[in-house]
């Protein structure tokens, strides 16, 4: 992911109406052809997957599912349905790096069983979407331009999908997902509370994790100052270059706000400014072709004074741009050597010699005989696989495999230069705990750059819902790798099975839980699994 597409990453947010085309594909009824048979060189639980068209759009857009049944009968009643962000990203990332019934053998293509798969704790749902996300199709040219058209496509999809698998209609559902997920599960869990009348369905929970839910400033450059103090050992920063971004806050208000939302409860509403670093996504785009470095632009800052003119006069960013500015210098440090080595805005704790699961992923789920398996491709020449169903208005099924891309870059651009929306923490997610009384887990990574822990502690202490503003107490409560909701009864001195390691800290109040894990970066499942089943056991389905 290129500088200008982090950047916009984190300060695009966009808003919803509704989005219609006049097409319409048949919806198949007999899902026997969906089975997955075997996956090559692994063994599954029973599993459902291939490709089902978005209806009321023109031909070629479908949306890929992956559908697992329930290893224990005790969790039959719940449907989790997973969403990685991206925008773009393929759920499939989530499938196969901690969560779902199989995982990538260190850094090998090959599949073992995974013991912490939520396969365990009910039927869960994997799907690519937006339409054109890993093996989803897209009609040309690139059809959703905004996350409007992304909600009424997912909410629309939702349809045939129950019409196909009419038996999961009535079961208690949990949206849950990571990073630009925190946009994707709010606006589609308001499309379904607000379309019971047409389509019931029974949302128990939504679950966001190091997700974009609170204002742009919020969610990095007012707190990237205080994780980089957290941080100090482990990005191997001076102290009189965090002097600099201490001065910074001072100077641009931030410690104020940063002091506002220390206190539990909050005194009154925080004020946050909108876009202190006057994002831009062209603009970078001509940052990175240009490689402009002169002394008003410096793209590499390395001493304090090159960090301080970054922050407060640099003509690539606006004032007060602490956390480019925090980017590009950890990138400047790392390339000369001087600094952490390979430093990894997703985990400050990964290093040169971390897997990247993508290429994995890219790998595996190109080859043509695990596409078959997913009904993708048919098994010889002229079978209709599962997932294409010939009609006058649809393409025939492809006879060759795909190559297939964890994430998909158009997506990506497109979404992030779309309008911006209202962050969901100022209305969406308030009138879904507060109205329809939808319980919100919110959890994050200690060691997560791109979107840090203090940003979304902000955002939550800024937010209102069921009466009050915030949390009434700071969310410090100790849970563990095998309980992530214990009583008092895993207090100190009285310790039991389940109550061994810390794996974070957490709080509970009116409808809304907050977890931070220690030792986890952006994607919580990845690094912690067995820390996420529990969590998902204790707090997601079991409430």
């Amino acid at each position: 992911m290129n500088i200008a597409a982090i950047y916009s990453f984190i300060y695009s947010l966009w808003a919803v109406p509704s989005f219609l085309f006049p097409h319409t594909v048949p919806v198949p009824t007999n899902r026997s052809q969906y089975e997955v048979h075997s996956l090559p060189n692994t063994s599954l639980p029973l599993s459902w997957a291939g490709r089902l068209p978005v209806p009321e759009t023109p031909p070629g857009n479908s949306l890929f599912f992956w559908l697992f049944e329930a290893e224990d009968p005790a969790y039959d009643g719940n449907l989790i349905i997973w969403f990685n962000g991206g925008p773009g990203c393929s759920s499939l990332i989530g499938l196969t790096t901690g969560n779902g019934p199989v995982s990538f053998d260190g850094n090998s293509t090959r599949l073992i069983q995974n013991p912490h798969s939520w396969t365990k704790l009910g039927h869960v749902l994997y799907i690519d979407q937006p339409v054109g996300t890993g093996y989803s199709t897209a009609s040309n040219p690139y059809p959703v331009p905004d996350n409007d058209r992304v909600t009424s496509d997912f909410y629309k999809w939702l349809r045939n999908f129950f019409t196909l698998f009419p038996h999961l209609s009535s079961k208690q559902v949990h949206m849950i997902g990571e990073s630009w997920a925190g946009i994707y599960i709010p606006y589609f869990a308001s499309a379904i509370v607000h379309g019971q009348d047409s389509l019931p369905i029974n949302l128990r929970s939504i679950s966001i994790g190091d997700g974009t839910i609170g204002n742009a400033a919020a969610m990095s450059t007012v707190t990237i100052g205080s994780f980089m103090r957290s941080q100090k050992e482990t990005l191997q920063i001076p102290e009189e270059i965090l002097s600099v971004f201490t001065d910074a806050e001072k100077t641009c208000g931030f410690d104020q706000i940063l002091e506002a939302a220390n206190q539990y409860p909050p005194k009154d509403k925080i004020r946050i400014p909108g876009n202190p670093e006057n994002r831009n996504y062209k603009r970078h785009q001509l940052l990175d072709t240009r490689n402009l470095v002169d002394e008003t632009c410096n793209i590499e800052p390395t001493t304090p004074d090159m960090v301080k003119a970054s922050i407060l006069n640099s003509t690539c960013y606006g004032p007060c741009a602490t956390f480019a500015t925090a980017f590009d210098y950890l990138g400047a440090m790392s390339t000369s050597g001087a600094g952490k080595q390979c430093h990894d805005i997703y985990d400050t704790l990964n290093d040169c010699h971390t897997v990247d699961p993508l290429d994995l992923l890219a790998s595996y789920f190109s080859r043509t005989d695990v596409q078959v398996a997913l009904n993708l491709l048919p098994a010889a020449a002229g079978k209709d696989p599962g997932g294409n169903h010939p009609s006058s208005s649809s393409p025939p099924p492809p006879l060759s495999p795909m190559s297939f891309a964890p994430c998909n870059s158009t997506i990506l651009t497109t979404l992030l230069s779309s309008t911006s929306p209202v962050a969901p923490a100022y209305s969406i997610l308030p009138d879904l705990v507060t109205t329809h009384n939808i319980p919100l887990h919110i959890y994050s990574g200690e060691n997560d750059f791109l979107l840090n822990h203090f940003g979304t502690e902000l955002s939550l202490q800024n937010m209102t819902w069921n009466g009050a503003q915030g949390f009434s107490q700071r969310p410090n409560r100790p849970f563990f790798s095998d309980n992530a909701a214990p009583s008092h009864s895993c207090d100190k001195g009285n310790r039991t099975q389940t109550c061994d390691v810390e794996a974070g800290v957490w709080g509970s109040e009116r409808g809304v839980t907050y977890h931070l894990f220690w030792g986890a970066g952006h994607s919580v499942f990845a690094k912690k699994p067995r820390e996420m089943f529990a969590y998902v056991r204790d707090v997601v389905v079991g409430g």
